[in-house]
């Protein structure tokens, strides 16, 4: 059924993408031709379109339009180039968005399918380094608070859709050999002025246009084309199109019923296409635009949305709670002063001495937000197990538990293994650990980052043989494996294109090789975190992006250095790491006045983090 008259959609005249923009003032039903005359006029151009679909109501009426063009291409004789659309997971989206949008990617295979037009779907998910809850578990990083830096979407979006753009052309480049061009791809995305004032002033900025593909690379980048095919699309404009293809007068990869509960769990009940279901058009209700994202986005106060459908009469999403309580209590103690690691990740190379500033979350903080994201996952398995039904998330997996595992043996904040014992103690054993119904809100203004001082750290051990990347246990058996890079020798790691832990790898030795490795470790409180490094390596279950031997090095020679001054309990605890680093009895505030300085012993050739055989 068509969407608009059937005058209007019957396939025309070709006309070229300046002549689709001529009209200035245009109807709803102009709106909606245009922006498919123009996507076909891409296709005849011999462009390869790539879709960026959230399966939101705007990506999800650009990825309709889309198929209408190409449907009318194909019924006009055209051959259609294969369609790619790309879908953003970014391991940490809200659970029942999550589920619809894995609905929605098996309605349109099948639509495509029956309809036999050429559709490939890309899910871009991030990779090991870029999951963004295991790298605050782990001390690598904090949470992106309003005012904080966006480096969560770098990570969780960004950069897995540039790496899929790069597959994509890459599959293209292939096919077409030769005649392959950077500006033959384009992204058509589902940007609209009408969203808000700075969505407007930005799309103007870029030049984003509804009819004329924009370079959106910056200078020295390759070619990088974008179109937004409902750019001048209202938000009644989305709702309309969304209520007709609901009441079955457009045809479409989707009924959109789905997408319209969606809309009116997040918004309280309300939403603009019940307006159009009922064909009345006379009500006014609210549009219903609630964006949904990442259950743990702390880069706005409160998630609306996943509020209002926690808030749902039937309960549906109820399970969801958990997560936005963990979220709440991890906003709530980010500015906690006792919840951050207080010695920097780099000492000065001059001189070796070692900043006192905030940092990541301390060791003791990052095992609590461990032991609650397990019970959680914990819970939701038993659920599972006891409905027979899917588990509707999960927040870690194995694979990212023992690379927190990692993560903690290069900071040298646990023992090694600490983390794969809790998830055994929490899924084997029956233990849990739940959130508090109570705990004290901390802001911004109860941590000073701005202040920091320089104590003295690194000693005449700290250049030694086996204190970064080398394992003097397996040097002792006579077992070591070096591997010699710039003139420095280290442990010989499986190195790959990214950091990696095999998954195959990673559930044998958590089956068969955990428990020995927990009775070998366990007993010696003073056995170095780094030997759980050493030990992966042994067994070829991790890899290392390949040149980031030396940064590995470079870090696991801080964090034995940190175990040797037996820093670890104290890394919350900035006074104490000063008393402890100075040699001194007592310091004053850190970041008030100065401290008493007693170096320690001076460290050989500082500069020089590596010795050579």
């Amino acid at each position: 059924m068509h969407l608009i008259p059937t005058g209007l959609f019957e396939p025309a005249t070709p006309v070229t993408i300046r002549e689709a923009a001529v009209v200035t003032e245009r109807s709803f039903d102009e709106k909606v031709l245009a922006a498919v005359e123009v996507i076909k006029c891409l296709i005849r151009n011999g462009k390869h379109l790539v879709v960026a679909c959230s399966f939101g109501k705007d990506s999800s009426v650009t990825l309709a339009l889309t198929l209408r063009a190409m449907s009318e291409l194909k019924t006009a004789g055209f051959e259609v180039p294969e369609l790619s659309v790309m879908n953003s997971d970014t391991l940490m989206e809200n659970p029942s968005v999550h589920i619809y949008s894995k609905t929605e990617i098996s309605v349109l295979k099948a639509y495509a399918k029956a309809k036999d037009l050429p559709v490939r779907v890309w899910v871009c998910r991030p990779n090991l380094s870029e999951n963004w809850l295991a790298s605050i578990i782990g001390g690598r990083t904090v949470a992106s608070l309003p005012g904080n830096s966006a480096k969560c979407q770098q990570q969780l979006k960004k950069a897995p859709l540039d790496r899929t753009k790069r597959q994509i052309k890459a599959v293209i480049k292939q096919k077409v050999g030769a005649a392959y061009k950077e500006e033959d791809v384009i992204v058509l995305i589902g940007t609209r002025r009408d969203e808000s004032a700075v969505r407007e002033r930005n799309m103007e900025a870029r030049g984003e246009s509804a009819y004329e593909p924009v370079n959106m690379a910056s200078e020295g980048e390759k070619p990088s084309w974008v179109l937004s095919p409902i750019a001048d699309f209202t938000t009644m404009d989305i709702f309309t199109f969304l209520g007709r293809v609901t009441n079955g007068r457009f045809e479409t990869y989707s009924d959109f019923q789905q997408l319209t509960e969606i809309y009116r769990d997040s918004a309280g009940g309300e939403c603009m296409v019940n307006v159009f279901m009922r064909e009345g058009g006379v009500e006014r209700r609210t549009a219903c635009g609630s964006r949904h994202g990442c259950w743990g986005c702390l880069r706005v106060s409160t998630d609306r949305s996943m509020e209002q459908m926690l808030a749902e009469e039937t309960g549906k999403h109820a399970h969801m709670r958990p997560l936005n309580a963990f979220r709440n209590y991890l906003g709530a103690r980010h500015y906690d002063p006792a919840a951050r690691n207080w010695l920097a990740r780099s000492i000065n190379p001059d001189n070796g001495y070692i900043k006192i500033a905030a940092n990541a979350y301390s060791p003791d903080f990052c095992l609590e937000l461990l032991r609650y994201a397990l019970t959680i996952d914990a819970d939701e398995a038993e659920w599972s197990m006891r409905t027979g039904e899917a588990a509707r998330f999960q927040i870690l997996g194995m694979r990212e538990v023992l690379a927190i595992d990692l993560q903690w043996a290069r900071y040298s904040y646990q023992k090694p293994f600490t983390a794969l014992a809790e998830y055994k103690a929490i899924f084997e054993d029956g233990k849990r650990y739940y959130i508090p119904e109570e705990y004290k809100a901390f802001t911004r203004s109860d941590l000073d980052v701005s202040k920091s001082v320089e104590v003295p750290f690194a000693d005449e051990h700290f250049n030694g043989f086996y204190e970064g990347l080398r394992s003097v246990t397996a040097a002792a058996a006579g077992c070591e494996s070096v591997i010699k890079k710039n003139g420095v020798y280290y442990t010989n790691v499986n190195e790959s294109t990214e950091y990696d832990l095999d998954a195959e790898a990673v559930e044998l030795f958590y089956e068969f090789e955990l428990d020995r490795a927990l009775e070998y470790y366990g007993p010696h409180a003073d056995v170095a975190p780094s030997e759980a490094v050493h030990y992966l390596a042994r067994f070829g279950v991790v890899s290392f992006k390949k040149g980031g031997h030396s940064e590995w090095d470079r870090m696991l020679r801080i964090g034995n250095q940190l175990h040797r001054l037996g820093l670890r309990d104290i890394l919350n605890n900035p006074e104490a790491l000063i008393a402890r680093l100075t040699g001194t009895a007592r310091a004053c505030d850190p970041m008030i006045g100065s401290v008493e300085v007693t170096p320690l012993p001076p460290v050989a050739e500082c500069g020089q983090y590596l010795m050579q055989f």
